[in-house]
C-alpha cells in the first residue's frame, strides 16, 4: 500500500471517530455520520483504530441508532469488542468496590477520577465508555494508609524504592485473577510536584475534592469531582498528554467524547460568562471539538462557541522532542533529531494545547512553542545537573 495513502485512510478514520465523540446523537450529527460513513473506505483499519482510541463501544452505538448497515466484518469485530468492553467494565466494576470496602474500613473515603464515573454520569450505558484502569484521588494524609492497606492484600502495589524522599504523587496497584489484570491509579495532589518537562506546578488534580458529587456504582456509594471541577481537570489532563504525546501514543477520541457529553449534559448549568472570563481556553478547545462533531441546535444559544472551519493537521504531533523519546536521535541522526525539535505545530495541536482562537495560532505555533521547547531543555539540564 501507498504509504500516502495509508495516511489519507486513517485520517478518514479519525474524522469518522471524532465526529461520533459524544454520549448523545442529535438529528444534524445523524445527517453527518450517514454522509460520512457512505464514503467512507477504511473498513479494514476502522476497528483497531476504533479500538486505540476507547471508540469501539460508541462507535458502534452511534452507527446502530442511526440504522446504518455495515460490512458484516467490521459489524461483527465492533459488536465483539462492546461485549468484551461490556465485560470488562464490569470487573473494573467488582474490584472498585472491593477496595472501597477496604478503604471504608480504613476510614478513608476516596474521589474516583475519568474512567467509571464518566461512564456512569455521561453515557447512555456505561459500557459504552471503556475502562483501562481505576483512577482515585486521595488525600494527602490518608495516602499512607491506603498504601498500608493495599500492600496488607492480594492487590500487587508497586511502591516507591526506599531511598525516595519525596512520597510520589502516584503510585500503581495491580489485582490479578485469572490471567485478568486491573491497574488501579492511587493519586494525592501535592503543589509542590513539577511537571515532568520543566519547573512549573502541576496542577492536575488541583480544586477537584472541593465540591464531591455522590455517585453509586455496583451497589456502592463513590464519590467523584463536579461538573465544573471535572471539566477543567479533563482539560488540564488533556493538555498534559498533548505535550509529550505523538502519532503513536495520541490522545484518546474517548477523551474528547468525555468532555462533550459533561458539555451538553450540563450545558444550562455552567457558568459560561465566569469560564469565558476565567478560562477561554475551555471555550477555545470546545471550539475544536465542535468543529468536528456538530453542535445540537438546542445548545447553540448556550454553548459560546463559534462555527470555525476544520483547524489544519488534525491528529499531527509535533516529530521532535518531548513528543518522541531522547532514544529517537539513535534512529534519525543526532542533526536531524535536534532539528525536529523545533518544527512548528499543527494548527490542531496548538489550540488544543495552548487553548488558543485562531487569530492566536501564528504566535503560539510559531513562537510561543519554541520558548517553551527551549524552557524545557534547561530545566532538563538544570535536573539532570541536580541528581
Amino acid at each position: 500500500m501507498d504509504p500516502k495513502d495509508a495516511s489519507t485512510r486513517v485520517d478518514q478514520t479519525y474524522r469518522l471517530l471524532s465526529l461520533c465523540a459524544r454520549a448523545q446523537g442529535h438529528p444534524a450529527f445523524y445527517a453527518q455520520l450517514k454522509q460520512q460513513v457512505s464514503v467512507f473506505t477504511a473498513w479494514e483499519e476502522l476497528p483497531t483504530q476504533a479500538e486505540a482510541n476507547g471508540m469501539s463501544c460508541l462507535l458502534y452505538h452511534h452507527i446502530q441508532n442511526a440504522g446504518i448497515s455495515l460490512p458484516q466484518e467490521t459489524e461483527y469485530t465492533l459488536k465483539a469488542l462492546t461485549l468484551r468492553c461490556r465485560a470488562y467494565n464490569q470487573i473494573h466494576e467488582r474490584v472498585l468496590t472491593e477496595i472501597l470496602s477496604l478503604f471504608e474500613q480504613a476510614g478513608i473515603q476516596p474521589l474516583l477520577l475519568k474512567g467509571l464515573a464518566l461512564a456512569y454520569l455521561y453515557y447512555p450505558e456505561p459500557a459504552l465508555r471503556p475502562v483501562s484502569d481505576i483512577d482515585l484521588l486521595l488525600k494527602k494524609e490518608d495516602f499512607p494508609s491506603a498504601l498500608s492497606v493495599l500492600k496488607d492484600t492480594k492487590f500487587d502495589l508497586q511502591l516507591p524504592s526506599s531511598a525516595s524522599k519525596r512520597l510520589p504523587k502516584s503510585l500503581t496497584a495491580y489485582w490479578r485473577q485469572g490471567g485478568i489484570t486491573i491497574q488501579i491509579e492511587l493519586h494525592h495532589y501535592d503543589p509542590n510536584v513539577k511537571y515532568e518537562k520543566g519547573n512549573n506546578p502541576d496542577p492536575e488534580f488541583a480544586g477537584l475534592d472541593s465540591q464531591p458529587q455522590a455517585l453509586k456504582i455496583n451497589g456502592s456509594i463513590i464519590y467523584t469531582s463536579g461538573p465544573l471541577e471535572t471539566l477543567l481537570y479533563l482539560m488540564r489532563h488533556l493538555t498534559k498528554h498533548l505535550f509529550t504525546g505523538n502519532s503513536n501514543k495520541p490522545i484518546q477520541v474517548k477523551w474528547i467524547a468525555d468532555i462533550v457529553s459533561l458539555v451538553e449534559r450540563h450545558a444550562s448549568e455552567l457558568d459560561w460568562r465566569t469560564l469565558r472570563q476565567h478560562h477561554p481556553d475551555v471555550i477555545n478547545r470546545l471550539e475544536v471539538f465542535y468543529s468536528l462533531t456538530p453542535l445540537p441546535e438546542r445548545f447553540a444559544k448556550i454553548i459560546p462557541v463559534q462555527q470555525v472551519p476544520i483547524p489544519a493537521g488534525v491528529n499531527h504531533y509535533p516529530p521532535g522532542w518531548p513528543h518522541q523519546s531522547i532514544q529517537q536521535w539513535k534512529h534519525v541522526g543526532r542533526l536531524r533529531f535536534i532539528l525536529l525539535a523545533w518544527v512548528s505545530p499543527s494548527d490542531w495541536w496548538t489550540r488544543l494545547y495552548y487553548g488558543v482562537g485562531e487569530h492566536s495560532v501564528f504566535w503560539y505555533k510559531h513562537f510561543r512553542y519554541r520558548i517553551q521547547i527551549l524552557t524545557a531543555i534547561f530545566w532538563v539540564i538544570v535536573h539532570k545537573m541536580e541528581l
